[in-house]
């Protein structure tokens, strides 16, 4: 890796032409850490996934963030490439990101994956690169002054519902818009929709508040499984104990 410089003196070496040359020390300059496709190719991907470096205009991570880029190889798809925003200086705290373009593992072309939010899924993903840089922009001030939003929190009572209903740890929980949630269940392949609300007046429309569940402190409501007695944490505890060991009889 070379010396790690801030996002706003990258954009500055990138419009001045410093990383056109395919050379291999060029290319690691601008930042590429590893990679499976050939040398001379880094600069064509670079030109393209440098694209959401260069929209980024929020002057925290502008000034507190350097960049570094990965060429990945799935184990099935192309070959396809993330930019990862890592803090200048100091422990990450929650506030390192990555955004991947044309991944093979995510829902649409540009995703991104925070630290925050958790690994598992992204924060936020889309298909035109300018939603991606307006909501990266948005979450300047955030990481800057170490907010952290009330959707973490409705995620992670989304998380202990699925775990609730029989899934296994590290189920992917997707944010699908403010207080929207979904997975897909591991045991019938189907898609699960779930909302969650600190209060009833916060509940989007559909939300059934009858039939939510009150976990970690919300309010949850999934309409796929409504009318569905919903097991006690130590019941669904015990069902997931159970199917691990089933295969040693």
């Amino acid at each position: 890796m070379p010396d790690e410089i801030s996002v706003r003196e990258w954009q500055e070496k990138f419009r001045a032409g410093a990383f056109n040359a395919q050379d291999r020390y060029t290319q690691c300059q601008a930042g590429w850490y590893d990679w499976f496709c050939q040398d001379h190719a880094l600069a064509g991907r670079l030109k393209k996934i440098g694209r959401v470096v260069m929209g980024i205009t929020d002057p925290f991570i502008l000034d507190n963030y350097y960049v570094w880029f990965k060429n990945n190889c799935p184990l099935s798809g192309p070959l396809y490439d993330d930019v990862r925003f890592e803090p200048l200086s100091g422990d990450r705290d929650g506030k390192y990101f990555v955004i991947s373009l044309d991944s093979p593992h995510e829902r649409t072309k540009w995703a991104l994956v925070t630290e925050r939010y958790g690994f598992d899924a992204p924060e936020f993903d889309c298909r035109d690169i300018r939603e991606m840089i307006k909501y990266v922009n948005s979450i300047g001030p955030e990481l800057q002054q170490g907010i952290v939003p009330p959707f973490v929190a409705e995620k992670d009572a989304v998380t202990a519902y699925a775990l609730r209903r029989g899934e296994p740890e590290g189920i992917h929980i997707y944010r699908d818009g403010d207080h929207h949630y979904s997975y897909t269940s591991r045991q019938d392949r189907r898609k699960r929709t779930v909302m969650a609300v600190a209060s009833a007046e916060d509940a989007p429309p559909g939300f059934v508040a009858e039939q939510a569940a009150q976990i970690k402190g919300l309010y949850v409501y999934c309409p796929e499984d409504a009318g569905k007695a919903l097991p006690t944490p130590e019941k669904a505890a015990d069902k997931s104990q159970k199917r691990k060991e089933a295969p040693e009889r």
